[in-house]
């Protein structure tokens, strides 16, 4: 398969105080030396507590943040060093959907204006009217009904905001869409429904995802490679069923003892 993202020897340290005798500054290192690939039709999960380092990971390799030191590829090239034509295409093809999606939504604009206004900015020739189509075609596909489009994001429950959230980013055609942890509000009901049309999503648009929860079940479901992290650091990383059902680390086998995870559960090998 053809790498679309590749993080090299990420690093991640925030500046917490400075020691007045000694006129030294002191570092958090968040993300200790991190390295994946996001590979065309892939779907990568980074499980870990609060405060393993998974959420940063993601928003670095996203360019939501920048690393301390390290790089991060798209197709082959650094990002910092790509053209403004290229880096409109990186941030075109790299898009996100968050934990709280209303957050995401503009509060004053309806549904169909927080939809329209991305293909606004990156469509080549935009067109109102094809857009609309393409919305709403979409829309459907997220298996949401079209009047959902009048409405604003205070109408709506959070399992439509998660939804119209997915439509949003899948509206753009993106070669990659980064989850972080965005069923993690929902009821389990509804979890379950997001996580199959996520699936449902990516075997008709080969959109590849890098999947970030705390929920070693829901990364168990949907990924092909899993990447357990704690305090910075990767514990260990490989095919699903290999990690998952032979562990290595006692933190992930406490990971998968806490989510009553076994052998009878699927698992979405590569």
């Amino acid at each position: 398969m053809d790498t679309i993202l590749e993080a090299k020897q990420i690093i991640k340290e925030f500046k917490v105080k400075k020691e007045r005798l000694l006129d030294k500054k002191s570092y958090f290192r968040a993300v200790n030396d991190i390295s994946l690939r996001i590979r065309k039709g892939q779907t990568i999960g980074i499980v870990g507590e609060s405060g393993s380092g998974k959420s940063t990971v993601s928003e670095i390799i996203g360019d939501l943040q920048k690393p301390t030191s390290g790089t991060i590829n798209y197709e082959g090239k650094d990002i910092r060093k790509l053209s403004q034509a290229e880096y409109r295409d990186f941030r075109k093809n790299v898009q996100f959907i968050f934990q709280s999606p209303k957050d995401s939504l503009h509060p004053f604009y309806t549904i169909k204006e927080n939809l329209l206004e991305p293909l606004k900015i990156y469509a080549e020739e935009f067109n109102q009217k094809q857009a609309m189509i393409e919305i709403e075609n979409m829309i459907k596909k997220v298996n949401l009904d079209v009047s959902i489009l009048k409405k604003h994001a205070s109408e709506i429950s959070g399992g439509q905001a998660q939804r119209v959230a997915i439509a949003r980013a899948l509206l753009l055609k993106p070669k990659v869409i980064i989850c972080d942890e965005c069923v993690s509000a929902l009821d389990v009901s509804v979890q379950a429904q997001i996580l199959d049309l996520l699936l449902d999503l990516q075997e008709e648009f080969a959109t590849s995802y890098l999947f970030i929860s705390h929920d070693i079940s829901a990364v168990n479901y949907v990924s092909d490679y899993v990447v357990v992290m704690k305090n910075g650091e990767v514990l260990e990383e490989g095919v699903t069923d290999q990690v998952l059902f032979q562990p290595q680390s006692d933190y992930t086998k406490t990971l998968i003892s806490s989510s009553f995870l076994s052998e009878e559960d699927e698992v979405h090998a590569l």
